[in-house]
């Protein structure tokens, strides 16, 4: 009688569940980021506006205008301040920890997608920068002004920061995996591009996710804005190249085997 000899099949992997796979991705980025210290920081950030607006309400007609004390404080607090230092927090903190606990290199390792690994994460940073900045916003508002939103400064400008948050968690994400030194040179980059160069030169207000976010919310205000600076239209083009821009290096950065430059 003839034997006939049995081969074993080569083992089959099951598709990967991109849904499933980012859920774990962003829980594992919750740990690496949720802090008592961090928290601490971000809630202080989210507080600033909120504190003028509570001065504000306090002097009742003496204040002035709610109209341009709403525009500065957004302006010079919400989206000049806050919003990028949480982003920032957010977009390089997985990284860094992950890289020196050795967790990324496992991560990679995985049947994941590189790029779908660095999209999680710009999800988890983009979505949790953009819900607090809004939500301080909103706050901040509803104290100054009540239920009122005159000219729709408190709307337009939450929908504004949230759309920032997306665009600078996407930035920082990217600084994140280009460099070990991410949080300082964001921080260089908030204070001195975006705080003191933007409003200095005009060129650069085309290269400043600041003064994107200010054409969003000018677009949907009552009256909308004074037409100077990058239009809404050009703010949204730009903030979807940041992130497919992202998306696409930081893939390729997570197939270098010399991940241990990555993080701050």
């Amino acid at each position: 009688m003839p034997t006939h000899t049995t081969v074993s099949a080569a083992p089959e992997y099951g598709r990967v569940s991109y849904l499933r796979t980012a859920l774990v991705l962003m829980r594992l980025a919750w740990a690496r980021t949720g802090s008592p210290l961090l928290i601490a920081g971000v809630l202080a950030v989210l507080a600033l506006p909120v504190l003028f607006s509570l001065v504000f309400a306090s002097r009742g007609a003496l204040s002035g205008d709610p109209v341009d004390f709403l525009l500065a404080r957004f302006d010079t607090i919400v989206s000049g301040l806050a919003t990028p230092l949480i982003a920032l927090l957010l977009g390089t903190s997985a990284f860094s920890a992950e890289t020196d606990d050795g967790t990324l290199l496992y991560i990679v390792t995985t049947t994941t997608p590189r790029w779908w690994i660095v999209l999680s994460r710009l999800l988890f940073a983009s979505v949790l920068t953009g819900v607090l900045a809004a939500g301080s916003v909103f706050a901040s508002g509803f104290v100054a002004v009540g239920s009122s939103d005159p000219e729709g400064i408190v709307s337009a400008y939450s929908v504004a920061v949230f759309y920032g948050g997306v665009t600078y968690a996407a930035l920082f994400t990217l600084l994140a995996l280009l460099t070990r030194r991410s949080l300082v040179v964001g921080l260089i980059y908030v204070l001195f591009w975006e705080g003191a160069l933007s409003d200095t030169f005009q060129a650069i207000q085309f290269l400043s996710v600041r003064k994107w976010m200010t054409a969003v919310a000018e677009s949907l205000m009552q009256g909308g804005g004074d037409g100077a600076g990058p239009s809404a239209t050009y703010a949204l083009v730009a903030a979807a190249v940041v992130v497919a821009i992202t998306v696409y290096l930081g893939g390729r950065r997570l197939h270098e085997p010399r991940m241990g430059r990555i993080g701050s």
